[in-house]
């Protein structure tokens, strides 16, 4: 017979040591919920840095946080 009142212990999430360090554009543009052609044009503007390892474009997870407390800021237009 299961107990009265019992409550569930939800452990805290583990800590995810295979976390991206760098997205491709088209990641990026998943996670800020944009298009590809936006984040491209973000880049090209200045807002978004990124950087090329051979023949792709990749966005640093860091500065995908960091543009989008800027939006929140009213940093960037």
């Amino acid at each position: 017979m299961p107990r009265k009142n019992a409550q569930l212990v939800v452990p805290p999430p583990a800590p995810n040591p295979l976390k991206k360090v760098f997205h491709s554009v088209e990641e990026a543009a998943e996670i800020l919920s944009l298009g590809r052609t936006t984040v491209f044009a973000l880049i090209k503007e200045g807002q978004i840095h990124s950087v090329k390892i051979g023949k792709r474009r990749l966005v640093a997870a860091t500065e995908l946080d960091a543009y989008a407390i800027r939006l929140q800021e009213g940093e960037v237009a």
